[in-house]
């Protein structure tokens, strides 16, 4: 009996824990939380956090007395670019990391339907927030008033395809902790930390 009970300690040691944040209490939400579910759970223990506020009080919020992320081995922060630049909210993400915890910035620029988009097909050259949730719109057939909702249908099984065509082919993959072009996401990084993407996927 002794054996078996050591392979499992063994097993249960190599359990990589993640913590998925993001301020997109609707969209960005319902796809971590369906991630999640998507996981390897002997190799993989995700859960998802939603934290109100704009990207930096997010992790003014991580960072605080009452947050403690040393039970996780990684932490993703997912954040839309809004017209804005997030190199400042990328640096403090950088400096949230310790030594139990790496945390990472999640970028998707302008929003969050350009990794969404991709799902279906090749991104544009989105000018803004409102071109690419235009774009979504078309892509699913939702109408404006469930857009901000993820279609019974969704292609989930596309991450590898989303992971080449969310950003536009005279570009390429944003590095992990970096903000890309428009358009561009670095959700690939996200999915292959949970084992949904090989290495040559993203």
């Amino acid at each position: 009996m002794t054996p078996p009970r050591r392979k499992r300690r063994s097993q249960r040691a190599e359990r990589c824990t993640v913590l998925l944040v993001t301020n997109g209490r609707v969209t960005e939400n319902t796809y971590l939380q369906q991630l999640c579910r998507r996981v390897d759970r002997d190799r993989v223990s995700a859960k998802v956090k939603v934290i109100n506020g704009d990207p930096l009080t997010v992790v003014k919020e991580l960072s605080g007395a009452r947050s403690d992320l040393s039970d996780y081995r990684e932490v993703r922060i997912v954040v839309d670019h809004d017209g804005r630049e997030r190199h400042d909210f990328l640096k403090e993400c950088r400096e949230l990391s310790s030594r139990q915890t790496d945390v990472h910035g999640i970028v998707s620029v302008p929003c969050f339907e350009v990794w969404l988009n991709a799902h279906y097909a090749p991104v544009k050259n989105y000018q803004n927030q409102a071109d690419a949730q235009t774009h979504y719109r078309e892509l699913t057939g939702l109408s404006s008033k469930d857009a901000k909702m993820l279609p019974d249908d969704f292609p989930w099984d596309r991450g590898a395809q989303a992971a080449a065509r969310c950003h536009l082919p005279t570009d390429s993959l944003p590095e992990t902790d970096t903000q890309g072009p428009c358009p561009s996401t670095t959700m690939p990084h996200l999915l292959r930390s949970l084992g949904l993407l090989s290495a040559d996927e993203a």
